[in-house]
């Protein structure tokens, strides 16, 4: 090879390594970007349960209060406040009316077919009993066409039950594979959250997922710490005794591959701004450094945690979700 062969050689390897390391196509900046365009911050409907049982809530308004209140364009429903209206096509089609005339997108509804008076459990999808069992495949029907009917991508179920873990994981592939031919159907994903007992072990609840190995499951990765505790007392305050605590960065970083949402739970704060409960710069790195792309929704539980203690020991239900919003807007 001559001289002036080398030398160009070298030249062009010298302006490869400066447009690796100087080019804005490859930037930390740009990169940061990218991977907060890829991450976008909705409000979950929980965060008003305070308000809810003070009758200061109206579900109809909440599109109207995610972009006006918190210039937000993600709404995460829950079904407690529906009051018994998910099949009532009228009431539907004006909540997805006005999440497009607010420009904001529908994403999940969290089914909870419980008592909030009692804390008492519906029919399970867990249940050893297989006539409940079926009944609580009826009973979720009616979330998926709503989920359908209001744009929703999904909707999130649980899986209660005192049965051992195998148990469990045998039934729940049988029902959720039984409901993910009708959500199927509709085009509507089927999540589960990490939401105490066996799902708060998120090496069963991936091994679940895995062995349903549907496209249209998935899970919904929450950042609580009640979240993860595998075996609890669960009281109306919801103060909890845990005999089992799963570490939540490895739960949230062993349910990120099949996420397809996020609950960015918060409950108390310090001084500094910072909840004091989940360290949000941890969760969030761990969070850019997977593939999940899509909405972190806040679900600020501290105002009903109030409510039920008949303390105050937490933000308001606004100031709280301020807060929460203000961490992620910072991370992110």
């Amino acid at each position: 090879m001559n001289q002036n062969r080398r030398k160009f050689i070298k030249n062009i390897f010298k302006s490869s390594a400066a447009i690796s390391l100087s080019s804005p196509l490859l930037n930390n900046d740009l990169f940061a970007n990218y991977v907060s365009n890829k991450l976008k911050i909705s409000l979950q409907c929980f965060s008003f349960a305070s308000e809810f049982y003070k009758g200061n809530f109206n579900l109809s308004n909440f599109s109207k209060i995610v972009r006006e209140t918190y210039n937000l364009d993600g709404a995460e429903f829950w079904s407690i406040p529906f009051m018994g209206k998910e099949k009532n096509s009228n009431f539907l089609n004006e909540l997805r009316q006005k999440s497009n005339d607010y420009g904001v997108k529908n994403t999940i509804i969290l089914v909870d077919l419980l008592d909030m008076q009692t804390m008492k459990q519906g029919n399970s999808l867990a249940s050893i009993d297989k006539k409940e069992r079926n009944q609580a495949i009826e009973d979720h029907k009616p979330w998926i066409d709503a989920a359908k009917s209001i744009g929703c991508d999904s909707i999130r179920i649980n899986l209660w039950s005192d049965a051992s873990m195998e148990e469990v994981m045998k039934v729940s592939i049988e029902s959720i594979s039984k409901l993910l031919e009708y959500a199927s159907d509709k085009n509507i994903s089927i999540v589960i959250e990490n939401h105490g007992g066996h799902t708060g072990d998120a090496k069963w609840l991936v091994n679940l997922i895995k062995k349903i190995n549907n496209k249209k499951l998935g899970t919904l990765p929450d950042f609580g710490t009640l979240n993860f505790c595998v075996k609890r007392d669960l009281n109306l305050d919801f103060t909890a005794k845990c005999f089992s605590q799963y570490d939540k960065y490895l739960g949230v970083k062993e349910l990120l591959p099949y996420a397809k949402g996020i609950s960015a739970k918060s409950t108390q704060f310090d001084l500094k701004g910072n909840e004091t409960d989940t360290n949000f710069k941890k969760m969030i790195r761990l969070i850019k450094k997977s593939n999940f792309e899509g909405y972190m929704s806040i679900e600020y539980e501290g105002a009903i945690r109030d409510t039920f203690s008949q303390q105050n020991n937490h933000l308001s239900t606004h100031d709280g979700i301020l807060a929460t919003k203000k961490l992620l807007e910072k991370y992110i």
